[in-house]
């Protein structure tokens, strides 16, 4: 698509979209979108509108600038990237008047119309639809425009869905969670397509965006933070001043269209080309070409408004210099509830590469490489106003954590387990071994026996009569009190590996997410008891957080966790009173 066709039907498109709602942009979104570099890196507080607007507007200004380029959208999980940063992107371009299934599909091979179905399109789309510049073999993991950009989506628990393309722009969110060796290994796949398309600033180029890494977490990292040294301030002020007197010849051009003067518009037309391509000049020289910002949340406070910020601040809980003003956490392994935790006790390829679904599929069991599913399965289950479920199986080397699910109230026990039977559908050994807080056996006379109610989800559909197949083993029955002491204990001898007789727990790192983040934030609390004398236990306070912060930043995760290892015999093993191996089958109590 020429240059002269582009200014053609840009205009068109804008004209398309007078109808559309008022968008509203806090002040770094609209400054990120003045600037639009090569290289974009930001560390941005949550709720600051990174997704919906930041992001958004640079794939929309890729779309414009490289019709028909391919180019790849990388997460951490491709479950976050299905249930959390697709849906975002989708709601974000809608809102700013771009339609699925007009504008773009996902997921899917673009429609083919007839001749009279493109006479009911806009004009500008009868001519420019759909015409990717690269061949695509198969549609499952993209993002199509009209004008023929392809996003690819992939994650670095799924890397097979990116293997062996080239793209000419890498978009990763949440990098913080993206070592830097496999950050290295993506960006060799920018590359190619220079005859096409090294005329556009974003050729080539790299948009990274993500939260404040917390370094004493494993598997965070804060690289992008290096980003800060490449920016040229000179250079990029240039790129400002010359796109605000660029929006400005805009915004005069609009005016005389409007008052129907169309010699006066023509001259402002001119004007406005001249100082376009000023500001794509200063984007293009090497001094405009490298971006760095970091914001708080404060950015979108006009949106978020003040009363979050007061019940932020005053709740006591987290870290506000953190959760509000992004700066850089630090939390020393010596105040870590789980000490021992370690960057063995994590994998990262959890996922079978023979088993690819796509961006608008829904997975199953299969993908899981170490589910043996002719074996039984054990849940470790905490209940509460999120209830979480950590998966796991032993195999003969270790005990695999799987995966990990939760719900957040107004779900509960019904929506959990309608999750666990659709992921585990096609599990042939329909067993459960189910471990839990004793307090879930507590209601018993009061007929809210909650460890039985979890059983009977997982036996019956619905409608309390039809038998789903799966056998729910309750395995903690008449257990006593795990107290958190007993708990810091346990754990310690079970992550340090020195125990012979407790297994070698390995977590998915990407199927854990909530989990690993769970174990390794939660933080120790000192009380002294009736005695006078000083016990280490486990805060709780971050499960008083606001609901949608509970995954990430909540020991929530980490108590179903507890009651999964901490079973009669292990916890015997501790007390010198167990017997047996490391290597425990499934079915043990």
């Amino acid at each position: 698509m020429s240059k002269a066709t582009q200014a053609k039907w840009r205009p068109k498109i804008d004209e398309s979209l007078k109808g559309a709602a008022v968008a509203f942009m806090n002040w770094t979104a609209q400054l990120c979108a003045l600037i639009m570099p090569k290289y974009f890196r930001a560390v941005l507080g949550r709720g600051s509108a990174k997704s919906s607007d930041i992001l958004a507007e640079r794939l929309i200004e890729m779309a414009y600038d490289m019709p028909g380029a391919p180019i790849a959208w990388i997460a951490d999980t491709y479950a976050n990237l299905q249930k959390n940063v697709l849906p975002t992107v989708v709601e974000s371009l809608e809102r700013k008047g771009y339609i699925e299934g007009v504008h773009f599909v996902v997921g899917k091979e673009p429609p083919q119309y007839t001749e009279q179905e493109k006479e009911d399109l806009p004009p500008e789309l009868r001519e420019h639809f759909w015409k990717p510049y690269n061949k695509l073999i198969t549609y499952k993991h993209t993002m199509i425009f009209f004008t023929g950009l392809n996003v690819t989506f992939g994650s670095l628990d799924k890397p097979a869905s990116l293997a062996g393309r080239s793209y000419v722009h890498v978009i990763g969110d949440e990098v913080k969670y993206f070592p830097e060796a496999k950050v290295e290994n993506i960006l060799r796949a920018n590359r190619g397509y220079a005859v096409k398309y090294a005329h556009s600033v974003f050729y080539l180029g790299q948009t990274f965006t993500t939260d404040m890494p917390n370094t004493g977490r494993i598997g965070e990292y804060d690289w992008i933070l290096k980003s800060a040294k490449k920016m040229d301030k000179e250079g990029i002020l240039r790129v400002v001043k010359a796109g605000m007197i660029y929006n400005e010849a805009i915004q005069e051009r609009l005016y005389y269209e409007e008052k129907g003067d169309r010699e006066e518009t023509a001259k402002k037309r001119r004007t406005e080309e001249k100082w376009r391509q000023l500001w794509i000049q200063a984007r293009m020289h090497k001094s405009g070409q490298h971006f760095f910002w970091t914001a708080s949340s404060l950015v979108n406070i006009d949106v978020l408004t003040p009363d979050w910020f007061v019940d932020a601040i005053n709740t006591d809980l987290g870290d506000p210099t953190v959760t509000v003003l992004n700066l850089k956490p630090a939390l020393s392994s010596g105040e870590r509830f789980y000490a021992n935790i370690a960057a063995s006790h994590f994998y990262d390829d959890g996922i079978d590469p023979r088993y690819d679904f796509g961006i608008r599929e829904t997975p199953d069991c299969r993908e899981l490489r170490y589910l043996n599913r002719n074996k039984a399965i054990d849940l470790g289950m905490d209940f509460g106003n999120m209830i979480s479920m950590t998966i796991a199986q032993a195999n003969v080397n270790d005990y695999r954590i799987l995966k990990f699910i939760h719900t957040l109230s107004p779900d509960w026990i019904p929506e959990i387990a309608t999750e666990f039977l659709t992921y585990f559908k096609t599990q042939k050994e329909k067993v459960i071994n189910l471990y839990y807080d004793r307090a879930a056996n507590n209601y018993k006379d009061a007929k809210v026996d909650l460890a039985s109610q979890m059983k009977k989800a997982l036996e019956f559909e619905k409608d309390g009569k039809t038998k789903t197949g799966w056998k729910v083993n309750l395995m903690s029955l008449n257990q006593g009190n795990i107290g958190m002491f007993e708990e810091f204990v346990f754990m310690q001898d079970l992550l340090s590996g020195s125990n012979p007789k407790l297994p070698k727990v390995m977590i998915d790192r990407f199927q854990c997410k909530f989990l690993k983040a769970s174990i390794e934030g939660a933080k120790t609390k000192i009380i002294v008891n009736n005695k006078g004398q000083s016990i280490t236990t486990k805060d709780k306070s971050s499960e008083k957080l606001e609901l949608e912060r509970l995954p990430l930043e909540s020991t929530n995760g980490s108590d179903s966790f507890k009651y999964l290892m901490m079973r009669r015999q292990w916890r015997a093993a501790i007390r010198g009173k167990g017997t047996g191996s490391g290597v425990m089958s499934s079915s043990v109590k």
